[in-house]
């Protein structure tokens, strides 16, 4: 198979999986948080998390602590097990209200509860990485996490990227539709503000004072502070609306 040819399968599992979307609740559903916070996640909330707890901060919706491990995912446990973080994480700060964001280093292959090598974009793969997210899930929620919010990634330039994305946020999407987590498990979609037109890669969008922006890492991935900036503030207007 070409690469071509493997990259459009890849994105027809991405698009196939987000169809189970239909039984999870709406992404950005507002839905009342509690604090503690803690934002964890690779380096897609290195940025971010600093962007958070200055935002949170100067609302005043604290304590609130972000913590980010640079190349980490839940590809590979034995390198960097997040479930074992978490339950560190909140045996420290006993959050009650977790944010995500996890995922962008994970294209690779996954080891299978059979034993067995599963190539990314597989069936198996989407399987294994789904029981991943919900171990993840289940050290939070067993360790006082009340609620977990998944930030899903903004587009990315990168075609093969954005296939990846679109993958994951598939497998979230269908997890989040589980009557386990329906309640509690919540899915935010930074794209929504960080994009002139949706599901489109955009590197600078103009302020409501007419400034130019720059929102993206030039590596066409992460986010610059501006952009970090733009999604602490619409978070909180999303989740804790009373802190105008």
């Amino acid at each position: 198979m070409t690469k071509k040819l493997m990259a459009a399968a890849v994105l027809m599992a991405a698009i196939t999986v987000t169809g189970a979307e239909t039984d999870a609740p709406k992404i950005g559903e507002p839905v009342k948080l509690d604090t503690p916070v803690i934002f964890i996640g690779d380096s897609m909330m290195k940025m971010l998390g600093k962007g958070m707890e200055k935002a949170f901060k100067a609302k005043d919706v604290t304590p609130a602590e972000s913590f980010s491990s640079l190349g980490s995912g839940l590809a590979r446990p034995s390198v960097f097990n997040w479930p074992a973080k978490a339950k560190e994480l909140c045996e420290r700060v006993k959050p009650k209200t977790a944010f995500i964001a996890l995922g962008t280093n994970d294209r690779q292959s996954l080891e299978s509860r059979t034993g067995s090598m599963a190539v990314a974009g597989t069936d198996e793969w989407r399987v294994e990485y789904k029981c991943r997210i919900e171990e993840l899930l289940d050290a939070l929620y067993a360790n006082g996490v009340t609620h977990a919010v998944w930030m899903l990634t903004p587009p990315m330039k990168s075609d093969v990227n954005e296939q990846h994305a679109q993958l994951v946020a598939g497998i979230v999407a269908e997890v989040a539709g589980e009557e386990k987590y329906r309640d509690r498990f919540h899915r935010y979609d930074m794209g929504k503000v960080l994009t002139i037109r949706p599901g489109r890669y955009t590197q600078t969008i103009i302020s409501k004072t007419g400034a130019a922006l720059s929102v993206r890492d030039t590596d066409g991935i992460h986010l610059s502070f501006p952009g970090a900036k733009i999604v602490a503030e619409d978070v909180l207007r999303t989740y804790w609306p009373d802190k105008k």
